[in-house]
């Protein structure tokens, strides 16, 4: 495994932790709007199971590189999926999450800022960051959904890369909003 492959698993990984507040330094967790995690979980929408073929194509990421959870590691309150531009030596991922957390509990973290207002294909969401992303390579998109939230989350791998991370997750969210549940 690279070392840009471990820093995103990391990446991802701290994601996960600070939204569903696990993060060290954290004090609280998000409540989910049901006392059965694991009920909740599985009637979450699976971007998995839901993202098509043809989607991927668009958005210019690669079917088969498809990862399921942080590192192949399911974790309770969010679906997770994410694909690569490439089979190996990949400048950038696309992630998408499902989660029974609310966009209100992923701003109440503080590692997760400058919450910046955005409508995609007449879908109100947000723009932010994580403060651990000391490097601009990660940028994230969230969306409130009766299950709780969506998000995307494009992380640039490669530091040639001429796209910036909130272009590209702009436009996977243009491709890919008008599939997610309200």
């Amino acid at each position: 495994m690279g070392r840009r492959t471990t820093a995103t698993i990391a990446a991802l990984a701290g994601v996960v932790l600070v939204a569903s507040g696990c993060g060290s330094g954290t004090e609280g967790t998000a409540t989910p709007s049901t006392t059965d995690t694991s009920a909740a979980t599985a009637a979450l929408w699976d971007p998995c199971t839901q993202v098509s073929d043809q989607q991927l194509q668009q958005i210019g990421v690669v079917s088969s590189t498809k990862k399921s959870g942080v590192a192949g590691v399911e974790e309770p309150g969010w679906k997770i999926c994410s694909w690569h531009d490439a089979p190996s030596q990949w400048n950038y991922s696309l992630g998408v999450w499902s989660t029974i957390h609310s966009v209100d509990d992923l701003k109440k973290k503080p590692e997760n800022v400058d919450f910046t207002n955005i409508d995609v294909r007449g879908r109100h969401g947000f723009r932010f960051h994580n403060t651990s992303d000391t490097d601009s390579e990660d940028c994230d998109l969230v969306f409130p959904a009766g299950q709780g939230a969506l998000q995307i989350t494009v992380f640039n791998t490669s530091p040639k890369s001429a796209i910036a991370p909130c272009d590209r997750a702009l436009k996977a969210a243009e491709v890919l909003v008008p599939g997610f549940p309200r």
